[in-house]
């Protein structure tokens, strides 16, 4: 049965899953290539369970890039809001509410002069989620503001290494 375009029958076998084991473990792994010339400046392969998608990204002219594709951080904000929808839908549909609309707007307010100076100053100021739907679901956003992966990435330091490979 789909609810929210949510397969709520696949939802509630992977509750079953992660209470049976403590847990569902999952890793993603990408790969992209810096470009030396023109643009865009970064290009890398998304696979999805049925497809694969070329991305491509520049940086602003601000920061150097030619600015003609979208910006990393234009990525991060797109992820972190379809992650928040899709958790919301979730959410809805777990707790039997329909919905007929479901808009996300993002708003990331951000420095970059840390990217250009030495700077101990935060650089990302601000991510706001404003959501519009057409029924109240102030408790559903309350519950997918702690269960979304990409808010917990955003909201918990989690262990980051960067290395040569070799």
């Amino acid at each position: 049965m789909r609810v929210n375009n949510i397969d709520l029958d696949a939802i509630l076998q992977a509750k079953r899953k992660a209470e049976g084991e403590g847990g569902i473990r999952v890793e993603k792994h990408l790969t992209g290539e810096f470009r030396f010339e023109g643009s865009p400046m970064f290009v890398g392969e998304i696979k999805s369970e049925h497809s694969t998608f070329i991305v491509t990204a520049d940086e602003p002219k601000l920061l150097g890039g030619q600015g003609i594709h979208v910006s990393p951080l234009s990525y991060v904000l797109f992820g972190v809001m379809s992650c928040y929808a899709s958790t919301l839908a979730i959410q809805c549909a777990l707790d039997g509410v329909t919905l007929s609309k479901l808009k996300v707007t993002g708003h990331l307010y951000y420095d970059v002069g840390p990217v250009v100076v030495e700077s101990d100053a935060p650089i990302i100021k601000k991510l706001v989620l404003e959501v519009d739907a057409d029924k109240d679901i102030r408790e559903q956003i309350r519950k997918a503001e702690r269960k979304c992966p990409a808010l917990y990435a955003i909201r918990n330091p989690i262990e980051v290494e960067t290395r040569q490979a070799q």
